[in-house]
Parts: C-alpha cells; structure tokens; sequence
C-alpha cells in the first residue's frame, strides 16, 4: 500500500465521525425548528378563529333581536375568557389577544371561558341587563 493510500484509510474514520456528529446536530435543529413552526401555526389558527369570534359578535350586535351567528373556534388548547364587554384569546398563561365587544356576553354555562368547539351567538335583550350577547354551545 502506498503511503498517499494509507494516509486515507487512516483519515477514513476521523471523516465518517466528524460527519455522524454534523448529521445528527443537523437533525437536531431541524427538529427543534419543526416544533417551533408547529407551535407557531396552531397559536396563528387560535389568533384566527378569535378573530371570526369577534366578527361574529360585532355582527349579531348590529342584528335585531334574536339575531343569531354560529362560529366554528379551533383553538388548538387556548380559551377565550370573557368579562362583560372584554374577551381575551388566553394561550397558556399568556394572552394573545384582546377585544372589547360592543355588547356584554352571557354565557349560557354561567361560566367565563369559551373552549374549542361550534357556538351561536345570540342578540337577546332583558330589562334588568338591556341588549347582551348570549353564546350557547351547540
């Protein structure tokens, strides 16, 4: 064997270890920035389905008595917690957005967060409170 040729063989190993350690540090940042991207698009359908929550309540405020709007929310293990007037897209501990509606809601469990799941949102009025908005699960 040559002396050039000895010298590859003897390198071969260094090689294969230096790229199995390239590889798998690769791997693990791909994997890292999957699950970010994961995370970041169920928060963004989260953020989505808030918004056509709130559109769908500032339309049935501008309705006439017993004006109704059903909405779909996906919210990807987030809630929307409400306070009168002021619903808030809560992640975790942190919330993502907030809103002040034109009408109270009324939740029809008597609670005050709203999870996943299909909802109609009704114009009702009731002379101790006036016009509100009440939200039903269906």
């Amino acid at each position: 064997m040559t002396r050039r040729n000895a010298k590859g063989v003897e390198s071969l190993p260094v090689v294969l270890l230096l790229g199995a350690v390239l590889a798998a540090s690769t791997l693990a940042i791909g994997t890292t920035c999957l699950d970010r991207a994961q995370r970041l698009s169920e928060r963004h359908h989260a953020i989505e389905s808030f918004n056509s929550f709130v559109e769908r309540a500032r339309m049935a405020s501008v309705g006439g008595i017993g004006s109704i709007q059903h909405v779909e929310l996906e919210l990807n293990g987030g809630k929307l917690v409400v306070d009168a007037n002021l619903v808030q897209l809560t992640y975790g501990e942190e919330v993502l957005r907030g809103e002040i509606l034109p009408l109270p809601i009324v939740l029809d469990s008597g609670g005050f967060e709203i999870g996943a799941g299909s909802y109609s949102i009704e114009l009702q009025r009731d002379g101790e409170y006036g016009y509100f908005l009440e939200v039903r699960g269906l």
